[in-house]
């Protein structure tokens, strides 16, 4: 790349980077509006960090989903009858795969191709430079490089001795060979669950570190998947109120805090939950041990981390091996760090969570965390994006310059409105679960994200709702 058979100069093309859920979706937006693009990934296939063979995914062959149809499929491309409700990462990658192959997105795709660096000089003039070493001019860049390239590190962790193996979450492939060895799972969130249930089916002893408490919600609830149940305001839930919701959630699996966890520290429908069918009955059963914060290592290796009683007092552990599933830090590396636009905390100042205030030509797709699945916001960032980069192709129109009126602004501003009901049985269904409900809200931040450090913790409906309000100044 450059092609020198492709007769569009990259001069004229917008350059995709990353070839996972997110890229895919600007792909298809991109080549539905005629606007020319390249497609760049550092693997050898499309489907991004959904692909238990890619090294450097933070997937694992034996890893649950924990999100269901409806959060992982695309709009245009149902999933096989033959797939379950939970697809399995396998089953993931060949489901991107497909719908690669529908949209004919191959033919803009160069595998195994990396950014080394993306530069701009001007208002719609990027250099790039790719690990091939060639040299391009783009007019735009979309950022689909995930959430996993920076893993986060607490201060401790370089302290550990190198007789003890200390990993990031992204690392963990399975719990083949912990046969006879003690683990210590280190995180709060969604990674630290499915990893500790992991290693809990071959470690002698694996303890989970946790600095704060969240809601466990069962993939399931009374027929309906765990995080269309788990949305705000759920009518399957009673319709009414959190408390409703909690005490559902009791008698379904229990209360996080009766086995031992730390308590959550959100009202249920406003926690980052922690969707599994099996944490928690590990924990009653002793196969995964509650633990509190980490507060010391010693020269041997020694752990020294809080209790999750009361009062909580200090207790000690000897892992062989330590999974810091502590959160990804809010970066890129083919970036330069005065390109992206920073709040005054120094986190990223991205419209949307998606598109940088003042440009039209850098769009960064996928940089926020939520309970469930997250493409349906992939989808409509990715739209949003293709509306805007055809819309200035011809200089600018009414809409584009609404939408340049609405970034400049509050988010708080964007009006978070229902969908809009699909036509058809879905569309009744979706409207029965209270899935298009959506009052506006604020997810709490934790101390590293209120830093700008870590990849922020979002609320999805909302998140949702309001992308959708801004869609629709293109339409």
């Amino acid at each position: 790349m450059p092609d020198l058979h492709d007769p569009i100069p990259t001069r004229e093309k917008v350059l995709i980077i990353g070839a996972g859920p997110a890229g895919l979706a600007a792909a298809a937006a991109l080549k539905a509006l005629e606007v020319p693009f390249d497609l760049v990934d550092r693997a050898p296939h499309v489907g991004g960090i959904w692909n238990p063979e890619r090294e450097d995914s933070p997937v694992w062959p034996t890893m649950e989903m924990i999100s269901s149809r409806e959060f992982t499929e695309y709009e245009d491309l149902l999933r096989p009858v033959s797939f379950p409700e939970y697809l399995s990462p396998t089953q993931m990658a060949k489901y991107l795969r497909a719908y690669a192959a529908r949209h004919d997105l191959t033919e803009h795709f160069h595998p195994g191709t990396a950014v080394r660096s993306a530069r701009p000089f001007g208002d719609g003039v990027w250099e790039v430079e790719l690990s091939t070493g060639e040299i391009g001019i783009y007019r735009a860049v979309i950022s689909a490089h995930g959430i996993s390239e920076h893993p986060h590190r607490p201060q401790w962790a370089a302290e550990v001795p190198s007789s003890v193996r200390v990993i990031d979450a992204k690392d963990w492939t399975g719990a083949d060979g912990l046969e006879g060895q003690r683990v210590l799972v280190v995180g709060s969130g969604q990674s630290a669950a499915d990893i500790s249930v992991d290693a809990a089916r071959r470690a002698l002893e694996v303890r989970w570190s946790m600095r704060t408490g969240h809601w466990v919600v069962p993939r399931r609830i009374a027929g309906v998947p765990g995080d269309v149940a788990a949305s705000r305001e759920p009518s399957v839930l009673g319709g009414l109120n959190a408390k409703i919701a909690e005490t559902v959630i009791r008698r379904t699996v229990g209360h996080p805090a009766d086995v031992g966890l730390p308590a959550p520290t959100a009202p249920l429908l406003e926690d980052a939950v922690i969707i599994s069918d099996d944490v928690l009955d590990r924990v009653r059963e002793g196969r995964i041990t509650p633990a509190g914060e980490v507060t010391g290592v010693d020269a041997e290796g020694t752990i020294t981390h809080r209790g999750t009683g009361s009062p909580a007092g200090q207790l000690r552990f000897a892992p062989d091996l330590i999974v810091l599933a502590t959160g990804y830090e809010s970066r890129a590396a083919h970036l330069p760090q005065d390109v992206v636009p920073r709040t005054a905390s120094g986190a990223p100042d991205l419209f949307l969570g998606a598109f940088a205030r003042g440009r039209d030509d850098l769009v960064i797709l996928g940089q926020q965390r939520v309970s469930g699945g997250v493409l349906p916001i992939l989808v409509e960032q990715a739209d949003i994006a293709a509306y805007m980069l055809a819309a200035t192709v011809q200089g600018s129109s009414p809409a584009l310059e609404q939408f340049r009126r609405v970034r400049a602004g509050s988010e708080a501003a964007v009006p978070a409105k229902p969908a809009t009901a699909p036509a058809g049985v879905r569309g009744r269904v979706e409207g029965l679960l209270g899935a298009q409900k959506v009052t506006a809200r604020r997810a709490a931040a934790s101390a590293h994200e209120a830093e700008g450090q870590l990849v922020p913790q979002v609320d999805r409906d909302t998140l949702l709702a309001r992308l959708r309000s801004v869609r629709e100044l293109f339409a």
